[in-house]
This record gives C-alpha cells, structure tokens and sequence, in this order.
C-alpha cells in the first residue's frame, strides 16, 4: 500500500474533487494484460505508469504470471488484496467485456479501453444483437463507472505524475495549464510529445467515448486550479448539451478554448434542399457554437501549438494594439503584409515613447511601431531591453512582440533573448519572441524564455495567429462584462403566434414562398405585398390590388426558380402581364405569385437549420443567384440582440457594399440588422419544427430591407 498517503496528499493539494478523479486522479491501479514480453503494449502502459514519477498503488493482472518487475502479479481482479479506483485493461477485444464485467462487480469506478472493441461475431447474422461497444456502453453507465476509450491511447495527468498509455513514450512531459483533449490519437501524441514549450494539467486521447466525452474531461479540466486554457481536436461532439455547458463553464471562469474541428465539408451537405443547407452542412453549427461561446477556431496543429503556448503564458492582453520590435527590415516588411492579411492593427505610438526610443536607435532608424531597431548593436543586451520595455508599455500597446531569429549557442540571438527576459522583467503586459522560421534549434531558449513568462512563437503566421486570438479573448471577455441585455424569447402576447405556425409546419401540407412569406411578415419581417394567382380571373383580380411594377415568379414545385425561367421582373401593365403569366402555365403549370417589386439594392441571404443537439443556427451569407460560389457566409446560435447581430452582419466580406458603391446611397443597415435579429428570434421560437429556411434574396437598400423569397423545409415528423 504504500504511496496511498503521498499520493492523497498531493491530490487533495492541487485538485478540487470530480466525479473524474478516479478515472484520471486514482489512487490506485489495476493494469490488466500486463506483461513480460518486450515491445508489448503490457509491458509498455506498467512502464509508462511510473516513468513521470507516480506513487499510487499499482497492481499488474496476468493469469500467466506471478511475479513482474519484482512484485506480485494476480491472475484477474478478484483475486487484488484492495479494490482498485481503475482499471486499465489491454487485452484483446475478445477479452475486454469479461473483465470489465468484473470490474463492475468489485465496484471499479473508472476504466481504460485501449482495444477497438469490433468483434467479427458482430456482424453478419449476429448483426441485430448490440455490439461490443453498445454492450459495453448500457453496462458502463449502468454502473456509474467512467471509461476513457475504446480505441484510445489513454491520457496523462502530469500533476499527478500519471501517464496510463498504450505505447511507450519519451519522458520529460511538462506540467502546465493546457488540458489537450484529442478524439484523434495521432494528434493526442503529437502535441504532448514534440514541443517542451507546452505544459500541460491533462491531454487524454478520448477514442471512441463510449461513456466520457469531450464534455466530460472539459468539466474536469475547469476544476482544476491549474487549467489556463483547453485545447480540442475534434470531428464531432456526442454530446451537445453537455459541451455547450462546458463551454458556458469556461466562458464564465474567463478561461479560453481553443478548437481544431476536422471534417468541415460534409456529406450531408450535398443532399440539402435549401441553399442554407448546402452552405451549413454540419460545419456551420459547429462555427455558430464556437462563435456564440467564445471559441477560438484553429486549422492547423502548428497554430494550436502556437495558440495553447500563448493562453499559457501568465500575462493577458491590456487595451491596445500590437507592438513589435525588429532586427530585420526586411522581416518587419513581411509582419505587416501578414498582419494586414489577418486585420491585426499596429499601436500608434506616444510622442513620449518616440522620444524614449529614439535615445537607443542609431542614426538614421526611425522611432515608430513597428520599429526597425537593426544596427543597434553596441551594449545590445541593455539597449534592446530598454527599448522593447519602452515600446510595449506605451499605453497604445496590448501586446508586444520581438522577431528574430532564435538559434541556441548563436551569440547574437542569445543576447536578444536575454534581452528579452530583461524586458520582461520592466513590464506587466504580454510580451513574445517569434521566429520568423519555424524549423529553428531553439529548444534550449524556448525553456529560458518558458520560465520567465515569454513564449516563443514559431513562424511568423503561426504567431500573428495565436496574437489574433488573444486579441480576440480580450475583446470577447470585455463584451461579457459589459452590461448588455440579453437576447430575450417572444413575449407572451407571441404564444399564440409561435404555436399556429408550429402546427401549420407539422399538419403534412405542402409549404410553399406564399406559405413562407406570410409566416416571415407575420413574425414582424419586411415581405412585399402578393397574391397567389392560378387563373386569368385571378391575376386580374391581383392586378386591380397590386401597384407595378410586378414580379411574376412561378410557384410551382422547381428549387431554383430563374434556372427554369420561371421568374419576370419589372411588369409595368396588364398586358405584359398576361402574356407573361400565359407563357408560365405553357412551360411550368398555372400557380404563380404576383408581387410588388423591391427596389432594387445589394442582396443577402438569411437561413436557418435547426441541429438537434444544439438548436436553431442562423446563416448570413451574400445573396442571390450566386450565393453557392461566393462562398461568403457567417454563422451564430439564435436568437440574436443587436450588437450580436451587428457582428455578424461586420464579418461578411459583401458588407462594404452596403455602405454605398458606384454613387449608390448607403444601405438601411438598421433595418438590416432589424430583419436579422427578427428572423434570429422566429427561428430559436419555432425550434425543431423547422429543418431549414432559406431567405433569398433579403434586399437591402436606402428604402429598407426586404424578403423577397422564402423556401421553408419543415422538420419531418
């Protein structure tokens, strides 16, 4: 038994306690499937469990086997003198349900799968049973037991000195604040064994998640004191409410996380029947959860990296902008052209801090931001310590930066890190090196600079990416302390309204624009006025109400309405009319809509899907006919308020059209944003009896803005 007491110790010292501990903070352990044998995963995951220095209790199972390493081998569980927290069992798929079966009965509270658990008698005729991991799964949960896998490659508790894995790995893993959380066992390796600038209070490789998920080990991570920032490498979330309350829990503990999300384009996409939903697929709502929560999305594992060493670091961001420092002029060149590429802004300078670095520039260098210090070479140390402290505590700065090339046991670029650790020491804010080369041999100054609070940030893009996040954390954080109303439901005096389109959206009838029009105008949205028209007597009768000029568009059953001719624009007369309507009966049936037409104006694109895990997004995208191929489009959680809305609208790179173009007036962008967060809220208010809607083209001019065309898909029941 020894190591209960220390082990304890240390646990209840730097950890808060969690339905998780036994799972990834036990006590003791039972490695099942332990083994003798060389290059084994037996003999890897006992090797593994005290290479970074655990002392909790450790038991190795094999019935082949009484003695390993010197102390007593079981031959299963039953036969332990103490009743384990968790077990590991690394046995083949055939074994794995008889001993968790065991497990369950001694009253194991947590286990690891490392096998894929797909058994051949599976399938076949044998295929209408549940399978090895359903079994698993009811069985688990049953027990109340948490389960890292199947198909994992475990996890590491670095505070606890822990790692339970499947293969050997080098030593040397850094604690931190970064909980890394991969449902990809490549990438789980990758961060936790390639980059000693990272630290980490847990990275678990989660496999298959048959009981705990994503949601599961963030709730964990957001107890734990130590916990700076999370890292996910995701492909999907299997428990939607679960993590949208991990997020909320991070959101309000002001600890950020950052999400590489894999498998943006989706097969489901190409079945869609609005144009919202081949623009979704499944990746806008994953934006639209990231977005409303606060989420910051990165496409690489080199960005991640970036990112994670950043949110590490023990500074935060102050009001302001960027402040960098050079020995290049050339490399400062190249970190404008890629800032402006990522909208990052540069701080305009004090004259009292020109003045301040112009005492240490030789002559001919300009004292401004960003600052081309090169040829300042004589006392180095000193006089670059003294301007990079000057620079990034100008009250217009939020961030500084120092590029270089970092080389270790290269003289000049140990002066500069030096210099920089100085610098550090004269100021509160965040302050960085970048590499402008990401392949440098920096490994050595990368932990000096570690240890004094500083990353190094490899690669320029890398760099100015994680910069942008943290930029990004500050703001969002400042957003949520501000006292804003929040987005509010429909009143009550809206109840009625909300159920009769709900039961007129699952009655089993046809929905057509008409249908879709008149649901919009009746939630308070523009719509212009119409008449459906199935006969001559009818048009006449719609002509004699409607002022022109007119829209004549077919409403008969064609997805893409001008593809098929079936739409007729500018209709000043009824003769026009008529010749127009006899031409659609002749090509495409007699049902048409008569409308007034909207001024002309630039087009935008209102949709909706509602996901069942995580409810009604909201898509803007620019509109019209070439909606698929702008490939311009931004998504949020509904319902919106208007400064949510506002962001939203900022995002969309057609937006500069709408401040007025080519001598055109600006457009209403009140009204804009008035139909925006109307639409947002009849979406989230009608839920999950509508699959997607399609609003195209919103118009948008001086005069307002304007649904011209609705394609409703109502869910199917």
């Amino acid at each position: 038994m020894r190591g209960w007491s220390s082990w304890n110790d240390r646990c209840n010292e730097t950890m808060t306690r969690h339905a998780l501990d036994p799972l990834l903070c036990p006590r003791s352990i039972a490695f099942v499937g332990a083994s003798d044998r060389p290059d084994s995963t037996g003999a890897a995951m006992l090797a593994m469990c005290r290479i970074d220095g655990f002392d909790g209790v450790v038991y190795a199972v094999n019935p082949r086997l009484s003695e390993l390493d010197g102390a007593p081998c079981y031959p299963d569980l039953a036969a332990l003198p103490a009743v384990p927290d968790h077990v590991v069992i690394g046995v083949a798929s055939r074994y794995v349900e008889a001993v968790l079966d065991q497990a369950i009965d001694l009253g194991i509270k947590a286990a690891t799968i490392f096998a894929s658990c797909y058994l051949d008698e599976d399938a076949g005729d044998n295929a209408g049973r549940p399978s090895l991991p359903a079994r698993i799964t009811a069985k688990a949960a049953a027990a109340g037991m948490a389960l890292c896998g199947a198909n994992c490659m475990g996890f590491y508790t670095p505070s606890a000195g822990l790692r339970v894995a499947s293969a050997a790995s080098p030593p040397g893993l850094q604690q931190g604040g970064i909980a890394w959380i991969a449902q990809s066992g490549s990438a789980f390796g990758a961060l936790s064994h390639n980059d000693r600038r990272l630290g980490f209070t847990l990275a678990v490789s989660t496999g298959m998640e048959l009981v705990t998920s994503v949601a599961d080990y963030m709730d964990w991570a957001l107890d734990q004191p130590q916990t700076k920032v999370i890292g996910l490498f995701v492909e999907t979330i299997r428990d939607p409410a679960g993590f949208l309350a991990a997020l909320a829990k991070a959101r309000d503990a002001a600890i950020p996380v950052v999400a590489l999300k894999v498998g943006r384009t989706a097969k489901s996409a190409q079945m869609a029947v609005s144009h919202t939903g081949a623009i979704a697929g499944n990746d806008a709502v994953y934006e639209a959860v990231f977005r409303a929560y606060g989420v910051h999305r990165v496409t690489d594992m080199d960005e991640m990296a970036a990112t994670l060493a950043l949110f590490d670091s023990p500074r935060k961001p102050a009001s302001g902008d960027l402040g960098s420092i050079h020995d290049s002029g050339g490399e400062r060149e190249l970190l404008v052209d890629l800032a402006e590429d990522y909208g990052i802004a540069f701080a305009t300078l004090e004259p009292a801090t020109c003045s301040d670095l112009s005492l240490h520039l030789e002559p001919g260098l300009v004292a401004e931001n960003p600052l081309d210090a090169f040829g300042t070479h004589n006392d180095l140390e000193t006089r670059f310590a003294a301007m990079i402290a000057t620079l990034v505590n100008d009250p217009n700065v939020g961030i500084g930066l120092f590029m270089s090339n970092p080389r270790d046991g290269y003289a000049y670029a140990e002066s500069y890190c030096t210099a920089v650790i100085k610098a550090a020491q004269l100021t509160d804010k965040p302050l960085v090196l970048v590499s402008n080369y990401a392949m440098a041999d920096d490994r050595d100054m990368a932990m000096r600079l570690k240890e004094a609070g500083v990353p190094l940030l490899r690669g320029a893009r890398n760099a100015l990416r994680a910069i942008q996040h943290l930029l990004n954390d500050r703001d969002f954080r400042d957003r949520q302390l501000q006292a804003q109303p929040a987005a509010t439901a429909p009143s009550a005096a809206d109840d009625a309204l909300v159920r009769r389109w709900r039961s007129r959206l699952a009655d089993g009838r046809p929905f057509d624009e008409a249908d879709g029009l008149a649901m919009l105008a009746d939630f308070g949205l523009a719509t212009p006025r119409m008449a459906r028209v199935g006969s001559l007597a009818e048009l006449d009768d719609a002509l004699s109400e409607l002022r022109p000029p007119l829209v004549i568009k077919t409403a008969e059953d064609h997805a893409h309405k001008s593809d098929v001719g079936g739409v007729r624009l500018a209709i000043t007369d009824a003769a026009a009319a008529h010749s127009t309507y006899q031409d659609m009966v002749a090509r495409l049936g007699p049902r048409v809509l008569v409308m007034e037409m909207t001024p002309p104006g630039t087009e935008l694109s209102l949709g909706a899907i509602h996901d069942p895990g995580f409810g009604a997004v909201v898509i803007l995208s620019a509109g019209g006919v070439m909606i698929e191929f702008l490939a311009d489009s931004v998504a949020d959680l509904a319902p919106l308020d208007a400064d949510a809305a506002a962001r939203l609208l900022a995002e969309l790179r057609v937006s500069g059209l709408l401040a007025g173009h080519r001598g055109q007036p600006p457009a209403d962008s009140a009204a804009i944003l008035d139909q925006l967060t109307r639409f947002s809220h009849m979406v989230a208010a009608l839920g999950d009896a509508i699959a997607e809607i399609d609003v195209n083209p919103l118009i948008c001019s001086a005069q307002g803005a304007c649904a011209v065309d609705c394609l409703v898909v109502p869910a199917d029941r």
